[in-house]
């Protein structure tokens, strides 16, 4: 059994705020599945903005996370739905490094995007283990991102249309 204080380091590697890793093991020579844990036991209705604590069931998911070292990493994430104490619904906690239905993390997308801008999609996601749909998911998600984030007050924008570049 691994020591709490090679769990802890792993731990810090991970860095994902408010979880801690419970177990890991290798999937295959060159395949890591890190378990993950949050270590807070409450959580806030999106509905009505309480606090509760009634796990009402927990699901696990599998996402790939960046590569460390020469491993692949996948991380076994806990997803608990909680029942909220004022209007009994069930709702699922909200995790920030990974988003609903994908298996992969936040910051493995970035690093997919980034590769892709220096290179080409095949390559990028060959590297990554990403298939090009799941890139392309990935491209159309960074694009509604990037929309929301355009200036709201923006009334006029006035673009150069003729530029010179000058070669001495």
């Amino acid at each position: 059994m691994p020591s709490n204080s090679l769990f802890h380091f792993i731990t810090k590697i991970i860095n994902f705020e408010g979880f801690k890793v419970t177990n890991y093991h290798f999937i295959t020579e060159n395949e890591l599945l890190i378990q993950l844990e949050n270590q807070e036991s409450l959580s806030t209705c999106p509905q009505c903005h309480k606090v509760t604590d009634k796990v009402h069931q927990s699901h696990r998911y599998r996402v790939r996370d960046i590569p460390v070292s020469s491993f692949d990493v996948f991380l076994l994430v806990n997803r608990r739905q909680f029942r909220c104490n004022k209007s009994d619904k069930v709702f699922s906690e909200e995790l920030n490094f990974f988003k609903k239905r994908r298996t992969y993390t936040i910051r493995l997308a970035d690093k997919v995007v980034k590769e892709v801008l220096e290179t080409d999609l095949v390559n990028a996601g060959k590297r990554n283990r990403v298939s090009p749909a799941e890139i392309e998911t990935i491209l159309k998600e960074l694009e509604l991102d990037l929309l929301e984030e355009k200036p709201k007050e923006l009334k006029r924008l006035g673009i150069d249309e003729i530029t010179h570049l000058c070669m001495w």
